[in-house]
């Protein structure tokens, strides 16, 4: 569609400035391909100006970086949060792109892209405040990670390693950590804030003999280190630096050493350091480097953090006087209204929390979230502040939090004080979505608001009064928390009801509709597995629902089945509630996935004649199978093999579609090409071994024919095929109006984040057999060709397992086994250390790794390589128990403890969603997976659990520590 001049009037006139608007309509006209996109795309179009409109500092980004208007076009459907993991591969892509670029202005402009797409979905109010945080948390993380990873390489090379020697004369690598505090800390990260980082090594030593310069000492290591990170992170450029870094709240401050050593820190942190220091660490988590060596540090000082003999008094008092502090520190030149530090400001609600969390969480660790809104609702529900307080305090943080980003981000300013010229004030407030005439006085009439409930609750908290330690409650509520939560029920019960009737065509009489329905939910809620989660599932999808225009027309048989779903499956109940249009999809519920679906899943795409068409045909079915998968599922209709082996196949169907997709999007892009790719997809992890589940990735190797010529003309293979690749991954990954598919992984392929995004035939092969480290083997001994041209990809897939055996026979069999164990005990230590929450039935000890890493060292050990399409775990260990790599009792703890590990983690996947930590025994959610797997009680399903984990930890001990048991 070509944009014509009235169209793009209203839409200039639409924004709350349209100077920045024309002024980038001006630069792009110099650029012939993104001005040719944006005539054909006017929603495109629409994002582009609006975050002209609502940021001159991205408006500039744009005009120096026109090609970043084709990544909006991919980005601006996406609204799902990047995790840190999904950030830390784009990083490393766009690093291979601009290899050319120093580390720090790298660094910068991939931060400065990355806001692009953070604040468009933040503008249009597509994700929460909460969100954005932490994705602009994320971000930083992804920096810091690469940083150090850059830094971390220098330093070897020139002074060696940091070692630790032990009594025993063992040598291990000496840690490092970078510890974030502030906002940073909490995953409440600003666009503009500093970062306050602390620098952690682990012990002293000495670097390893090889460095070009000579060795040092760790700790001279460790600060250079620390030093090189700041200069790549924080050094200014030309387009500034990537983040300002803070580092003056490390031990003993200013005085103090760069980079310290645990005992150090934790020796300052239990004498010397001030209240408000210790204060500062109630918002601290591990940024980059170990996370075990952080969670060693936070064990040890968070009693100290969160003391049992504190009086609430002097709590709130020292949490005063570090408000007090900061009043005074202020610029007294400084002019408007300090959103962060003035009275009701940010700052109030953040000591708010934090006070109330010194003085009542030595005594009641549930209190101790570092996030202030996770926080403020801990505190309301143990009645620390009122319901009232609750809702007005996080009401206002929200508020507030908006307006700081929109000061910040208009000039990528640190900035916290509004604008007191009345026409930049009113910018300010059309950009906070008050429009019309009266947008200032609407603005300001909302900002007096919310800082008043601010400084009434921070007043009734800090007061004069508040001197002894009995803390002043506030008000008792109107009712009992229980006739509260019955009231709520009815209401949201009732809610429902009247929306759902709206769209059921069985209700005849339109007089009692309402009335029939809400008898049909209450029945059906009660015979739920779990009522609560019921209730406020069905109550948010009627609230999505609710915003249909026309009606959905569902029977009787859908309520029922979405009320049962509802009270199963969190995961599933988020799904509908965002896309309320799938409750259609439960008419076909009692018919399994049969192969005809999955060919018109791959057929669906093929009548479409754009990418993002093919995108949502592609995503609409797919939801539906998925939702007739897990229905039937949540019935107890399938077994969890049988779920594993649909959800698998669903999984190769999707990548298949994908790749024609990718393929028909190349010829879109590039008109001049080569004949069709010629590639296949090696899957590995659950995907290869046949057990996908709920919320599993895509871990997989792309390879291609390097024999044949590139499929585009005029450029390299692997660059080819980056481009092919990067469209696959948008296929599968991206969030579009009707959802997204799956997360691709691609770390396992040659040479990690730092390999191309696709491997030749003959280099991928190469590699295996000269270049593949050993724990490399034991991932790749489960490769499995899954989807693309299969002929050419078992052809491969079989070489490489074939060399991987191979190598295996011919290595000493204790340094196979050394170092599947240090993967594994590196993994452990990483991932299974936490700060509460429930078992890790993944990373723990006696976990899903300690099966996997015990099976595959085995396979390669004694040549037991996977045969036919079941290369199941379960398989595996039957197949190895056949061969005599495990005798009975080694056979029996991995078989059945792995059997119940499954089923406890599909359950958990299928209540609440992906996570390798359980909810604790005290969690309801817990009870539900002991009831759906038939266990009596929690108690009975922790004991179990216990038990057989214990039974698997001592199975891998006796592997990998080379003991044999008696029946081997």
């Amino acid at each position: 569609m070509i944009a014509t001049n009235d169209t793009l009037d209203q839409l200039l006139n639409s924004l709350p400035e349209r100077r920045s608007a024309e002024r980038l309509i001006e630069q792009l006209a110099r650029h012939t391909s993104a001005k040719s996109l944006l005539d054909r795309n006017a929603a495109l179009r629409s994002d582009v100006l609006t975050l002209a409109a609502w940021s001159p500092l991205l408006a500039t980004t744009i005009e120096n970086n026109p090609e970043y208007v084709f990544w909006i076009q991919g980005e601006r459907v996406n609204a799902r949060v990047r995790a840190r993991e999904e950030l830390d591969e784009s990083l490393a892509r766009f690093a291979l792109i601009n290899s050319q670029l120093n580390p720090h202005v790298m660094l910068s402009r991939f931060r400065r892209r990355e806001l692009l797409r953070t604040y468009l979905h933040d503008i249009r109010r597509t994700r929460s405040i909460v969100e954005t945080t932490e994705e602009l948390s994320n971000v930083a993380d992804a920096v810091l990670f690469y940083a150090l990873k850059v830094a971390r390489q220098e330093l070897d090379n020139r002074y060696g390693a940091p070692q630790i020697i032990d009594a025993h004369e063992r040598i291990s690598t000496a840690e490092f950590c970078v510890i974030a505090l502030g906002k940073l800390g909490s995953s409440e990260l600003n666009y503009a804030s500093d970062i306050d980082l602390i620098f952690l090594f682990s012990d002293d030593g000495m670097t390893a003999i090889g460095g070009s310069r000579g060795r040092i000492t760790n700790r001279e290591y460790f600060v250079k280190l620390s030093e090189r990170l700041l200069r790549i992170v924080s050094e200014p450029t030309g387009e500034g630096a990537s983040y300002r870094i803070d580092v003056r709240l490390r031990p003993h401050g200013r005085e103090g050493t760069l980079a310290s050593s645990l005992e150090e820190a934790v020796k300052y942190y239990e004498g010397p350091a001030r209240e408000w220091e210790l204060q500062t660490l109630i918002r601290s988590r591990a940024a980059a480097g170990s996370t075990s060596l952080y969670s060693l540090f936070a064990n040890r000082v968070t009693d100290r953090i969160f003391r049992k003999d504190i009086g609430v008094a002097s709590a709130l008092a020292n949490v005063r006087l570090s408000k007090e502090k900061i009043d005074r520190q202020r610029e007294r030149a400084e002019k408007g209204f300090n959103v962060k530090l003035g009275r009701g400001g940010i700052r109030e609600i953040e000591f708010i929390a934090q006070a109330l969390q010194v003085a009542f969480g030595g005594r009641d660790p549930w209190l101790r979230s570092p996030h202030t809104l996770v926080s403020l609702g801990r505190l309301a529900d143990r009645g620390l502040i009122s319901e009232r307080e609750h809702w007005q305090l996080s009401d206002a943080y929200h508020f507030l939090r908006a307006l700081e980003h929109r000061l910040q981000m208009e000039h990528g300013l640190q900035t916290h004080s509004l604008p007191e010229n009345p026409s930049r004030r009113e910018l300010v407030a059309r950009r906070m979505n008050y429009p019309g005439p009266d947008a200032l006085a609407e603005f300001d009439t909302a900002l007096i608001a919310h800082t008043d409930r601010v400084h009434e609750a921070f007043d009734r908290i800090f007061g004069k009064e508040a001197s002894t330690d009995e803390y002043r409650l506030p008000s008792p509520r109107s009712a009992t928390v229980d006739d509260t939560r019955a009231s709520s029920v009815d209401v949201s019960v009732q809610f429902a009801a009247k929306v759902f009737s709206k769209h059921s065509d069985w209700l005849e009489n339109s007089q009692t509709a309402a009335d029939e329905m809400e008898q049909l939910l209450r029945e059906q809620v009660a015979g739920s597995l779990n009522a609560q989660r019921a209730t406020a599932l069905i109550t948010r999808i009627a609230a999505s629902l609710n915003k249909e225009s026309e009606p959905l027309a569902f029977g009787e048989n859908e309520i029922r089945l979405l009320v049962h779903l509802c009270g199963v499956s969190e995961y599933f109940g988020d799904m509908m509630a965002t896309r309320p249009l799938l409750i259609q999809s439960l008419a076909r519920v009692d018919q399994s996935v049969s192969e005809a679906d999955l060919h018109e899943l791959i057929r669906s795409v093929t009548n479409e004649n754009s990418f993002g068409a093919e995108l949502d045909a592609l995503r609409r079915l797919w939801s539906k199978l998925f939702i007739r998968v897990s229905v039937r599922d949540s019935q107890g209709l399938l077994s969890l093999f049988e779920t594993n082996r649909v959800l698998n196949q669903l999984a190769v169907a999707s990548l298949d579609a994908a790749l024609l997709i990718a393929q028909r999007e190349l010829c879109r892009r590039y008109k001049e090409s080569n004949e069709s790719p010629r590639v296949a997809v090696l899957g590995l992890g659950r995907l290869g071994s046949g057990g996908m589940d709920y919320g599993s990735d895509l871990d997989v190797i792309i390879v291609y024919d390097s024999s044949k010529p590139p499929p585009i003309v005029g450029v390299t293979h692997e660059e080819a095929y980056a481009r092919f690749v990067d469209v696959l991954i948008a296929t599968l990954s991206s969030i579009t109006r009707e959802g997204h598919l799956y997360r691709v992984d691609l770390r396992l392929r040659p040479d990690g984040q730092k390999g191309a995004l696709a491997a030749g035939s003959r280099s991928f092969l190469s590699y295996v057999e000269k270049r593949a480290d050993v724990w490399e083997w034991l991932a790749y001994v489960k490769l499995c060709t899954v989807a693309g041209d299969l002929e050419f990809g078992r052809a491969i897939e079989v070489a490489a397992r074939k060399s991987i055996h191979e190598l295996a026979r011919h290595i000493d069999p204790n340094d196979l086994r050394n170092e599947a164990r240090r993967v594994r005990e590196r993994l452990e230590k990483e991932r299974a250390s936490r700060r509460g929450g429930g078992l890790n039935i993944k990373h723990g000890a006696g976990g899903m790794l300690d099966v996997y890493f015990t099976t595959r060292y085995l396979q390669l050990r004694d040549n037991v390589p996977d045969d036919g399409e079941d290369r199941t775990t379960l398989h595996t260990i039957q197949r190895l128990r056949d061969a005599g790599s495990l005798g009975e009792t080694d056979f029996a703890a991995l078989y059945e403890g792995y059997k119940l590990l499954r089923a406890v983690d599909h359950q958990s996947r299928l209540i609440v969603g992906r996570s390798a930590v359980l909810p604790s025994p005290e969690q309801g959610a817990f009870e539900d997976i002991a009831v759906r797997l038939g266990f009596r009680s929690s108690n009975e399903l922790s004991d179990n659990l216990g038990s057989r984990m214990s039974e698997i930890r001592d199975a891998y001990k006796r592997t990998m520590l080379g003991e044999r048991d008696d029946e081997q």
